[in-house]
């Protein structure tokens, strides 16, 4: 059985942003897995992900899309623009994890929309990743866990 791999992306791509220092330096390490109710803006939220797989009886590639959400109540739409920007310019490369081959990475859309408050700019990026697997597990609580 092929275990996915994207719990184990979303977790370090979640790490990577929680340990930037700009975005700790200009968010104050704002990067949540889900929307804030009494929120300090700008903020970031690693959101929805999903999976296709493309298995042959010898090997499984999986590409893993993350969306992720910049929401921001700066006057215009310049501040999510740029941290969308910033996190494409980090997150579009290779992220290593064990056990899974990276492949490649890309940017599928971006955009920056005002939310139905008519206030909060939301800034949506969604990238693409895509892994081979490089062994087969028999459950997923075995192997490098």
């Amino acid at each position: 059985m092929w275990v996915s791999v994207e719990r184990y992306l979303f977790n370090e791509i979640y790490n990577k942003l929680k340990s930037n220092p700009i975005i700790n330096q200009q968010l104050g390490g704002r990067v949540f897995d889900c929307v804030q109710k009494d929120a300090v803006y700008p903020y970031i939220v690693v959101g929805e992900t999903n999976v296709t797989n493309d298995e042959t009886t010898t090997s499984m590639v999986e590409d893993i899309g993350i969306t992720f959400h910049v929401y921001s109540q700066a006057y215009n739409r310049n501040e999510a623009s740029q941290i969308i920007q910033f996190l494409g310019y980090i997150l579009n490369s290779e992220i290593e994890i064990e056990n899974y081959s990276f492949i490649k990475s890309r940017i599928d859309t971006q955009e920056v929309i005002t939310d139905i408050d008519q206030y909060t700019k939301h800034g949506i990026i969604r990238l693409v990743f895509k892994y081979r697997h490089n062994i087969r597990k028999r459950s997923v609580t075995n192997g490098s866990e």
